[in-house]
């Protein structure tokens, strides 16, 4: 069952006030009061809620609270126990997340790679990096008529290859900067491997062709 928390509307007792002004300003002027005041509120969680039934099951995590979670992981490049930590510890994070409640303030790893899959299979990440990246250039009020060609962001095309045409990529590229760097090294390379190296490299590169 989806949990869709308010965190829009203002309550009658603020619950940040036993920080005092000074570690309220540091909060405010920090990365979670840019997240809080420009983000929190434009996630994509009604796309996310479509995942969870709305009169049945076990109440879901605040879907404000787990994807912005996922996203300051993303942000911070912390591993799934140290977001799981951040969300039950860190009070920038709540702060953030605008976690008032108990069972908001955790979420297990486990919850985690379950959203994020569920993110996954939904497509949601090219409608958070849209959505968000509109919504912070707006609000600085950056001018996009104008941009750097060559500052313009290439797609990745690694979700392209499969295991083997990575680990086949991987080792052309060890062998052809072995050779390069390394010509002595390269010269005890057993020439059998080599050669079978050789053909397995050009025989996927050539059925990838016709993929």
């Amino acid at each position: 069952m989806r949990t869709l928390r308010d965190h829009t509307s203002e309550l009658l007792f603020d619950p940040w006030e036993y920080l005092g002004p000074q570690r309220r300003r540091l909060l405010e002027q920090s990365w979670a009061g840019v997240f809080r005041d420009y983000l929190l509120e434009h996630l994509p969680v009604k796309q996310l809620a479509a995942a969870f039934r709305e009169d049945f099951g076990r109440p879901s995590k605040d879907l404000y609270v787990a994807l912005g979670a996922l996203i300051l992981q993303q942000l911070h490049d912390l591993t799934d126990q140290q977001a799981a930590e951040a969300v039950a510890l860190d009070i920038a994070w709540h702060y953030a997340l605008d976690i008032q409640r108990e069972p908001d303030a955790y979420l297990c790893e486990r919850t985690l790679r379950n959203y994020r899959r569920r993110i996954i299979e939904l497509g949601l990440e090219e409608v958070l990096f849209r959505t968000l990246t509109d919504q912070l250039v707006q609000r600085v009020g950056v001018d996009t008529s104008k941009q750097r060609l060559d500052s313009t962001t290439v797609k990745s095309t690694i979700r392209g290859l499969t295991r083997l045409g990575i680990l086949v990529e991987a080792a052309s590229k060890f062998l052809r900067e072995l050779r390069r760097k390394h010509p002595t090294l390269y010269a005890q390379v057993d020439a059998r491997a080599m050669s079978r190296s050789f053909v397995l490299i050009a025989d996927f590169r050539r059925r990838l062709r016709f993929v």
